[in-house]
C-alpha cells in the first residue's frame, strides 16, 4: 500500500517517476501530472511533483461532441423503431437530434469509424505533447519515468438489443503514445463491457483515499462538475478502512447550468459566472414537482433504457429537462427561472442522495467541495445551508492544485498498476480488486525499466 506525502516531506529511496494524463469529461481540459515514488515496497510514498492543466483546442471538443451526437442519434433512431408502435413523432420531439437525414448527413462524407479513428489521433497528439511538456518543465530524466498512465472520457456504444450494456472505447492510443514518448503507457482505464449501474464504480476512487483520507476523520469529496458527484472517504485509521469507500454520481450539473444559461442569454454566455443570472430568477414549485417526472424513468408513456438515465449522459438528459421546462410543462416558465430552479434541484439532489447513503457512513466527515459549478454563488450558498458543515474545505488545502487534481489521481493508478496492487472499487462492487488499464510498452530499455520496478528490484 502506498502513502502520500507533500512535497516538502523528506524520503529515502531512489526516485523513480509515474506520470498522469486526465482528459475532462467534455474534452475542454487535459491536465497533466508527475508523481515521485521511492519504491514498489509495500509501504512506499508518493510525492507530488509538479500538475498542471491545459485548456483543449475547440475543435477537438466540436468534434468529440459531434461524433457523441452522430452516435446517439443512430442509437435513438433503432430504439424509437423498436419501441415506438406507431408513435414515433411522440418520442422523436423529446430527441430534438433524431432525425434519420440528419444522421444520414452526418454520416455522409465520415463514417462512425473513421470519426472514431481521428479523435484518437488528435488525442495522442494533444498528450505527446503535453507529456513532453511536463518532463521538460520538471526537469525529470526520462529514463526514471516507469510509466505514463492515460484517461478520458471516450466513446459508450451499445452493445446488445435493449441498451442495457455498453462498449467502452477509450479516445486515447496507448500504442502509438508508447511509440512516440519512447515510454510505457497504460490506458484504458474502464472495463470494455459494462452496464450503466457500474458507473457507481469510479476507478479513481480508490487514488482519492490514498491522496486525501485522514487518520482521525472521513472526508465527503462533492465534485461540481459537468455532472454533480461524491466520493465518501473513510478514516484511514485502519489498514483496510477503505472497504467502506463510496461513490454516486448524481445529476447533471454545470452541463445543464450552461444549457439554461445559453438559453437565458439567447446564446451570448454559456457561463453564469458567480451565479449572476441564477439570482435573478424564481424557483417555482412546480416545476421541480415537474421534473420529479424524469425520475419515473418515463417520457409520455414510454420507459427508456438504463443509459438515458445515466448522470454522465448528461447531453441526452439535459434535452429531456430542457423539454420539460421550456417546451411541454404545463406551467411554461422562462428560462431564468429554469437556471434558479436547476441550482435548487441539484442542490437537493446532492444533499437527499448523500442522506440515502449516510446510515453507512462509519463516521463524522469533512465536505471538500470542488469543480467549476462551485463559482455559482447560488449554488454554494444553497449547498451550504443544507450541509452546514462549518466551512467547506478546499483541495488546495491538502496541496493540491483543483484543475488537476484528476491528473495526480491516475498517475497513482499507475503507480498501482505497476507493482500489481489490485485496485478496489467503491460500493462493494463485485469487480473489486481488479486490475484495470491496458499496458502498450515503449523501447526495450523503457520495458525492461517497468519490468525492473515491478519486480521489486532497485537496480533500475
Amino acid at each position: 500500500m502506498f502513502s502520500f506525502k507533500k512535497s516538502n516531506d523528506q524520503h529515502s529511496g531512489v526516485s523513480r517517476f509515474f506520470i498522469g494524463v486526465h482528459i475532462s469529461s467534455v474534452t475542454r481540459k487535459l491536465e497533466t501530472a508527475i508523481i515521485e515514488c521511492n519504491s514498489a515496497c509495500s509501504g512506499s510514498s508518493l510525492t507530488l511533483l509538479k500538475s498542471v492543466s491545459f485548456d483543449l483546442p475547440n475543435e477537438l471538443a466540436e468534434f468529440y461532441e459531434e461524433t457523441l451526437e452522430v452516435i446517439r442519434a443512430e442509437q435513438d433512431v433503432d430504439f424509437v423503431k423498436r419501441h415506438s408502435s406507431g408513435e414515433f413523432s411522440e418520442l422523436e420531439q423529446f430527441f430534438p437530434k433524431l432525425s434519420s437525414s440528419k444522421v444520414g448527413k452526418k454520416n455522409k462524407d465520415v463514417s462512425t469509424l473513421a470519426r472514431l479513428s481521428l479523435l484518437r489521433t488528435m488525442t495522442t497528439t494533444i498528450q505527446k505533447e503535453a507529456v513532453s511538456e511536463l518532463v521538460a518543465d520538471s526537469d525529470v530524466t526520462p529514463n526514471k519515468i516507469i510509466a505514463i498512465t492515460v484517461n478520458d472520457p471516450g466513446i459508450n456504444l451499445i452493445s446488445d438489443s435493449d441498451g442495457s450494456s455498453l462498449r467502452y472505447y477509450s479516445l486515447s492510443d496507448g500504442a502509438a503514445l508508447a511509440k512516440h514518448t519512447g515510454t510505457t503507457v497504460i490506458s484504458s482505464l474502464l472495463p470494455n463491457e459494462w452496464s450503466p449501474k457500474d458507473q457507481e464504480c469510479s476507478v479513481l476512487s480508490f487514488p482519492y483515499w490514498i491522496l486525501l483520507s485522514d487518520p482521525v476523520k472521513a472526508r465527503l469529496v462533492i465534485d461540481l462538475g459537468e455532472t454533480a458527484r461524491w466520493t465518501y472517504l473513510p478514516s484511514s485509521k485502519t489498514s483496510t478502512s477503505w472497504k467502506d469507500m463510496l461513490f454516486h454520481e448524481v445529476v447533471p450539473c454545470g452541463s445543464l447550468l450552461n444549457l439554461f444559461t445559453s438559453e437565458a442569454t439567447k446564446g451570448k454566455s454559456f457561463v453564469d459566472v458567480g451565479g449572476r443570472l441564477s439570482v435573478q430568477g424564481q424557483c417555482p414549485n412546480e416545476l421541480l414537482e415537474f421534473w420529479g417526472g424524469f425520475q419515473r424513468q418515463t417520457i409520455g408513456n414510454h420507459e427508456l433504457p438504463p443509459r438515458y438515465y445515466t448522470p454522465s449522459n448528461a447531453s441526452v438528459l439535459n434535452e429531456i429537462f430542457y423539454y420539460n421546462s421550456l417546451k411541454s410543462a404545463p406551467q411554461k416558465f422562462s428560462a431564468l427561472d429554469a437556471l434558479c430552479g436547476s441550482v435548487y434541484w441539484i442542490a437537493e439532489q446532492i444533499k437527499s442522495s448523500v442522506e440515502y447513503y449516510e446510515p453507512s457512513f462509519k463516521e463524522p466527515f469533512d465536505v471538500i467541495l470542488t469543480g467549476g459549478a462551485k463559482q455559482n454563488g447560488l449554488l454554494f450558498s444553497r449547498l451550504s445551508d443544507l450541509f452546514k458543515p462549518g466551512e467547506f474545505r478546499q483541495l488546495s488545502e491538502y496541496g493540491f492544485l483543483e484543475d488537476s487534481f484528476d491528473a495526480v489521481a491516475v498517475a497513482v493508478l499507475g503507480a498501482l498498476f505497476s507493482t500489481g496492487t489490485p485496485v478496489p472499487l467503491p460500493n462493494n462492487s463485485s469487480k473489486s480488486d481488479c486490475f484495470w488499464g491496458e499496458i502498450s510498452p515503449g523501447t526495450q530499455e523503457a520495458w525492461t525499466r517497468f519490468l525492473t520496478f515491478a519486480s521489486g528490484k532497485s537496480d533500475i
